[in-house]
């Protein structure tokens, strides 16, 4: 067995066989070796989300549209999740809680009105008329209108 000479660099073994890349197999960005590559039918993500399973999203909506049965003044009441947590919320704040009063004002601000610009239109609505009125003034445009493309009138039959 030779010694350890830390004066000379260490010897690898001899290469067997030819390691230069042929063009079927040429490995690089976009080009995987084919031992490393996805086998067919199977993912590369084998733990991966199953099958049917459930987002986030689509849970926590479930449990705030599942429907409760609560009493409420002597009567029986079916009322979502979200109500119930609303509702909970809102006789918590004006019960003193002051965090839930914060929470309970940032909700209802979101979901109010907003309050719309100065620079708006306004919404002009002709005065009312009777239905004699309505009936003869569209008449009288009706001698002057056009029939849309493609009317044909029934025939008397």
């Amino acid at each position: 067995m030779d010694e350890f000479d830390p004066s000379k660099p260490p010897s690898l073994p001899a290469p067997t066989g030819d390691r230069t890349p042929s063009t079927s197999h040429v490995v690089g960005y976009g080009n995987v070796p084919t031992i490393r590559r996805f086998k067919p039918d199977q993912s590369g993500n084998r733990k991966g989300r199953p099958r049917g399973s459930k987002n986030r999203k689509t849970i926590v909506r479930r449990l705030a549209r599942e429907m409760h049965r609560v009493t409420e003044n002597g009567r029986i009441r079916r009322r979502s999740t979200l109500e119930l947590v609303l509702l909970t919320l809102r006789n918590l704040a004006l019960g003193g809680n002051e965090r839930a009063f914060r929470y309970f004002n940032e909700i209802t601000a979101k979901y109010e009105p907003q309050p719309t610009d100065s620079k708006l239109g306004y919404l002009v609505v002709p005065a009312p008329i009777s239905d004699k009125e309505w009936i003869a003034r569209e008449e009288e445009l009706n001698k002057t209108r056009k029939p849309p493309p493609g009317y044909k009138p029934r025939s008397a039959t």
